[in-house]
């Protein structure tokens, strides 16, 4: 524990009450208050997992002889937690209460996702507890509930692709961190990593590039590894947005169906970074029934709420030259391929409000002519421009300004420290205020998340030394109110819980 046996949490509990007296950690048996049976057993596998990894030196066991699930933290004696889904009133869907007494441990919340964040807030408590002589856990009340909804991380698998286990290993540490976006970005340049039934040459052409040395990467993840990745971020309470980029970054597309180039011919997905002037011909009718099919496709595959269409770096000096993209242009009386672009956002937008999704982009499909529907991600430099101008269109937007949530930036000036263009330290991130991006409209700020463009990690090790520690800022960043946020409490509690992850 920290001094005066304050337990180091992060991100900061919105209030917590220290009480009298500890509970020795012995046997834990969970008992039921109108909780699902089925999610009940995802939770506690998944701790149980935790408690393996982290070698606390317990052993979580799932009794199948009860009727309700059972779980055991093999000592002496028992412990009583008791779980409950409770019709509080209580507004806040995400919102927690963990107490710790003599006489055992309750947590309850109006919903599963609430559940599963004072379950992550337990595990902290845990594993203090087990650095401790005593392996004893301090009696507490706790009341928490997040500052914004979206509280994201990003993985760009297209550069380099990492394993079902290690995207699983990345909803890990979201989860320990109540992160509960993730965004997957799934297609770019350099390749296509989701299996098509009805389109199957963007994986047996676009999901493989040869590389500067004669070899070929690549790999792309199939619809039943997809499903499973959902379920496990559905059970730590994370939603997944996939993301597919259009009409730029997509040239591992074109490589598999080069019919949708405003030229047509023979395309590769790059093996280099940085932009293609290759991207989707916008004026063929034929490539908007294209993607409207593998939208519709891809959407199946993810209940969530929201489908990320990408937007950025879309050249369009082909579309300048285009018989197609110019007739197009003329005949919809647009002011220019900024506008096109637009229209076929919008086209897609209606098109995947029947899948029951919200369309989510990249800032620049603010340059052209959009309306209130999609949700804008500001990137660009600060993010401040593209904020302003999405609240004063009345679009929601998520922040993510590269100068501060881009975490394949480098982490320090030192010499020979990894990472692309600029620096953005763990300080930085902590210092991050969403709340100066309001302008005036707090209600349409949805939150923020960290990209993770791996261009410069080729290896799942790679990711884990750019991500930690700062995805600890960013958590208590979009947790917690400013007024809550200690630079120096932080420090001090990352050094006690950054061997979690």
């Amino acid at each position: 524990m920290t001094s005066n046996n304050f337990p180091s949490i992060i991100p900061v509990p919105k209030r917590l009450q220290m009480k009298p007296g500890y509970l020795p950690l012995n046997d834990i048996v969970v008992t039921l208050g109108n909780c699902n049976p089925q999610e009940v057993n995802s939770w506690l596998a998944y701790l149980r997992k935790q408690f393996t990894r982290l070698g606390i030196g317990l052993r979580a066991d799932l009794l199948s002889a009860r009727t309700e699930p059972v779980f055991t933290l093999r000592q002496n004696g028992c412990i009583f937690l008791k779980l409950a889904i409770t019709d509080s009133g209580n507004t806040e869907e995400e919102q927690y209460r963990l107490e710790v007494t003599q006489q055992g441990i309750s947590l309850e919340s109006s919903s599963a996702a609430g559940i599963v964040h004072g379950l992550q807030t337990l595990l902290q408590l845990v594993w203090q507890a087990y650095q401790q002589e005593s392996k004893a856990l301090p009696c507490l009340d706790i009341t928490d509930t997040p500052q914004y909804e979206w509280r994201g991380l990003h993985l760009d698998v297209s550069r380099h692709f990492f394993s079902v286990e290690e995207v699983k290993t990345c909803l890990d540490w979201m989860a320990l961190l109540k992160l509960n976006r993730f965004h997957w970005h799934l297609t770019d340049d350099q390749g296509f990593r989701i299996e098509s039934k009805k389109f199957p040459l963007l994986t047996d052409v676009g999901a493989w590039r040869k590389e500067s040395d004669g070899s070929v990467y690549g790999g792309f993840y199939t619809r039943d590894e997809i499903k499973e990745v959902v379920r496990y971020a559905s059970d730590l309470a994370i939603e997944i947005i996939p993301e597919i980029d259009i009409p730029g970054h997509s040239q591992a597309i074109l490589s598999a169906y080069p019919e949708f180039a405003c030229f047509p011919q023979k395309f590769e997905p790059l093996s280099c970074w940085g932009i293609s002037d290759n991207i989707l011909c916008a004026g063929k009718p034929e490539v908007t029934a294209f993607l409207k099919e593998l939208f519709t496709e891809t959407a199946e595959l993810f209940p969530g709420r929201w489908f990320h269409l990408g937007g950025d770096e879309a050249p369009k000096e082909n579309w300048k030259k285009c018989p197609h993209c110019q007739s197009r242009i003329k005949a919809e009386n647009l002011a220019n391929e900024e506008e096109l672009q637009s229209r076929l956002v919008l086209e897609l937008v209606e098109h995947l409000k029947k899948s029951g999704k919200t369309v989510v982009g990249w800032d620049e499909i603010l340059d052209g002519n959009i309306d209130q529907e999609p949700i804008v991600m500001v990137w660009r430099g600060d993010g401040k421009d593209a904020a302003r101008k999405a609240s004063r269109q009345g679009n929601r937007y998520i922040l993510s300004p590269n100068s501060i949530t881009y975490f394949d930036w480098r982490q320090s000036d030192k010499q020979g420290e990894p990472g692309a263009f600029g620096v953005t330290t763990l300080e930085m991130v902590y210092s991050f205020n969403p709340s100066d991006y309001a302008f005036g409209h707090p209600e349409l700020l949805l939150g923020a998340q960290a990209n993770v463009w791996t261009e410069q990690m080729p290896d799942f090790a790679r990711v884990k030394y750019m991500v930690l520690p700062r995805a600890w800022a960013l958590s208590e960043t979009l947790w917690c109110s400013t007024e809550q946020k200690d630079w120096s409490s932080f420090q001090t509690r990352l050094k006690t819980l950054g061997e979690m992850l």
